[in-house]
């Protein structure tokens, strides 16, 4: 929708000083609540004298009248001669009528009479050792009757202490609402999160309840509350503790309902007055925009069309000295020089088209992936080989920002990364780095070769730099794989040396040992020591074997194959020991999933971690084997999975450590040869466990051995 140059005028004119009229008047207005505001803080801070002063004749009032009724005759003869009847009676008759809640008096015997109950409660006698029971004294407490002002004076008889006597009044809502209507104000008494009092009605007295228990820990005295839709003024005073030391919080609440109505009128008249000026403002805008302004943007606005739609002998005819007559003169020059130069920036454009067509052909065509950032840290150019090599780890690469392309690398990756790239920033030195890239649960790694290289314009000066990142995945197996050759041949030939030397005096003492056996009857203690010394030269001799299978194992045969043809003999050798520990043995992988492994070593791999998945599962359980080839990953993933007790992780760091065992009779060689094997194929073995939930092995192989 197209909207005229005159409209936006007088709208923009007229939205300026709406909103510097709206401005005054608001400035108007909170000057004037803000001074309310002062008036009402100063009547709340009159009104906590006055409420300090009320309390304070409260306590006196309760305490005069405590000492009056404790010099009673009757009080003081009933007491003495044990009337109790009489006493709890005339207590009765005392405290009726009175506005007072009830009147207790406990004897020095312990004797407990109330008149609000004809029981006689039992409790401690006095200890009259005790100085302060010949106090008087005023305090606050609270419990599941509620709040009360209680004064306790002493009953003596010719100085002697016979009784404490209490009276109490209860600060209820009849007593609250009797306050407000001294103080013209409402008054509510809080303890804990409790308002125990209020001379508030109905949701007003709900909404401070909330007040109170949301600020119970505020120290803020006054306050702005907004109670049963109404706006008060409140006060907040802590003078006072109860005998458990909970302090009482009153709340006086002046309302603002007169104030703000009168404040409100007064905003609503110069709104008024606003709105008339602005009508009168906005018809001399009118006239002064389409007189004077409008015609000749107009004429301006036509031309301009005719240049745009192509003809440069357009000239404009306006000559005035003002701003418009500037920009008409500015378009006829514009209009010169576009005619003189279209031709030429036609033939730049030609070329610049070819050019980048050129570049984009060749980078398209590169195998390299090449990616370019500009000074900001952003992504701006990716060729054809950066998108099949990051596009589905990273996404859309282009706008993709520095500091989230390195947030999802490797923490080693991401350091290469960062000092490659400070160093070409500074020094401008090339220098090369590897980055690895986690394919997932089963892709294995991607290494990366990158290099960076500063971008610069045809003045030389640098504008964002260029990243280059070939793929040496293979090239890195290859030499891990010769890596892995190297140290397992040294200590293949080290390992088999001990076990040779080993052997020959192991056979000499089984020897011996046998014909010991032989002489020695079946009767003769020493029969028992001589056979346990032949069994542990056999066990003995077996983890010479093992450490001999470990140190040089037989020639290998990798050959590609189908994983059903290694995987479906294990589990037809395994299953008769499963079903008898009741273990239930699942397999997982594609019937058409081809490996290049040596299948004999491979199956031992496999029974391996079967055999003591079964053996971490007393009471059964279930072993899971998976086997998955991702596209565009070099490795094949394999998982054993049992539910068994599982391992605590400073057990896991060691399981693949030669001799390394946690059964009571085990060699600690079977997971050491299950790695040698994984190594043997160029691959790496993980485990995964946590006590009581199973344990996971997984190894990765390469599609294709090299080397």
């Amino acid at each position: 929708m197209n909207v005229s140059l005159r409209f936006k005028v007088i709208s923009l004119l007229f939205i300026m000083i709406t909103s510097l009229a709206l401005i005054m008047n608001e400035k108007s207005t909170a000057l004037i609540y803000e001074k309310t505001q002062e008036t009402f803080q100063q009547r709340l801070e009159q009104l906590a004298e006055s409420v300090k002063s009320y309390w304070e004749s409260e306590k006196n009032t309760l305490l005069s009248n405590s000492m009056l009724y404790a010099e009673s005759e009757k009080i003081i003869n009933y007491s003495t001669y044990s009337l109790l009847n009489l006493l709890q009676q005339e207590l009765e008759r005392l405290i009726s009528k009175t506005g007072f809640h009830d009147m207790r008096l406990l004897l020095k015997n312990g004797q407990l009479i109330s008149s609000s109950s004809p029981i006689i409660a039992q409790s401690s006698p006095f200890n009259l050792k005790d100085t302060r029971l010949h106090l008087a004294q005023v305090e606050l407490q609270y419990g599941d009757e509620g709040l009360f002002l209680v004064a306790e004076v002493p009953v003596q008889k010719m100085g002697e202490l016979i009784g404490r006597l209490s009276l109490r009044r209860k600060l209820d809502d009849t007593r609250l609402k009797k306050m407000a209507r001294n103080l013209q104000a409402d008054v509510s008494l809080g303890v804990r999160e409790q308002i125990v009092a209020s001379s508030l009605e109905d949701r007003a007295r709900d909404d401070m309840v909330k007040e109170h228990f949301r600020k119970s820990e505020s120290r803020e005295m006054i306050m702005r509350l907004v109670l049963k839709g109404e706006v008060f003024s409140v006060g907040r005073l802590a003078f006072e503790k109860t005998t458990e030391g909970d302090p009482l919080i009153i709340y006086v609440a002046v309302s603002q309902k007169k104030m703000l109505s009168l404040v409100e009128q007064a905003r609503s008249q110069n709104l008024s007055v606003t709105g008339w000026a602005l009508l009168l403002t906005l018809l001399l805008t009118i006239v002064f925009s389409e007189r004077v302004l409008i015609a000749r943007i107009r004429a301006i606005r036509d031309g301009a069309n005719l240049i745009a739609e192509g003809n440069l002998d357009q000239k404009f005819n306006i000559v005035s000295g003002d701003e418009l007559g500037d920009l008409a003169r500015s378009f006829n020059r514009m209009a010169s020089n576009l005619k003189s130069n279209r031709d030429r920036l036609q033939h730049y454009i030609d070329r610049i088209e070819k050019l980048a067509n050129y570049i984009q052909n060749i980078l398209g065509s590169l195998k390299t992936c090449v990616l370019t950032w500009n000074m900001s840290g952003y992504i701006e150019t990716v060729n054809t080989s950066a998108i099949a090599e990051l596009g589905e780890y990273y996404g859309d690469l282009e706008g993709l920002s520095l500091h989230r392309f390195l947030k999802k690398l490797k923490l080693e990756s991401r350091a290469e990364m960062v000092k490659a790239l400070r160093e070409i920033t500074y020094s401008e030195s090339d220098r090369q780095f590897d980055i690895e890239i986690d394919l997932g649960e089963h892709g294995g790694i991607k290494v990366l070769q990158g290099g960076f290289s500063v971008l610069r314009d045809n003045a030389g000066k640098p504008y964002g730099f260029v990243l280059t990142l070939s793929n040496i995945t293979q090239r890195k197996i290859i030499e891990q794989q010769l890596y892995h050759a190297d140290k397992l041949s040294s200590i293949g030939q080290l390992s088999a040396s001990v076990a040779h030397e080993i052997k020959n005096p192991l056979a000499s003492i089984k020897t011996l040992g046998q014909l010991l056996q032989e002489e020695t009857g079946e009767d003769d203690t020493r029969r028992e020591y001589i056979d346990v010394i032949v069994s542990e030269v056999n066990r003995l001799n077996g983890v010479v074997e093992q450490l001999l299978k470990y140190a040089k194992p037989e020639g290998s045969s990798f050959r590609q194959q189908a994983f059903s043809d290694v995987i479906k003999p294990v589990l037809a050798l395994v299953n008769h020991e499963a079903e008898r520990n009741r273990v239930i043995l699942k397999a997982e992988f594609d019937e058409n999933l081809q490996v290049y492994v040596d299948a004999e070593k491979i199956k031992q791999v496999f029974l391996n971690l079967i055999f003591n998945g079964m053996q971490a599962m007393g009471n059964g359980g279930t072993i899971s084997i998976r086997a998955v080839k991702e596209t565009e990953s070099p490795w094949t993933a394999f998982a054993v999975e049992d539910s068994g007790a599982g391992m605590p992780e400073e057990v896991c760091r060691k399981v693949f450590e030669p001799f390394f065992t946690t059964k009571q009779r085990g060699t600690g060689l079977g997971l050491a040869i299950v790695k040698k094997i994984i190594d043997l194929h160029g691959g790496k073995i993980e485990v995964k466990s946590e006590a009581g939930k199973g344990t996971t092995f997984t190894f990765y192989l390469p599609s294709k051995q090299e080397g």
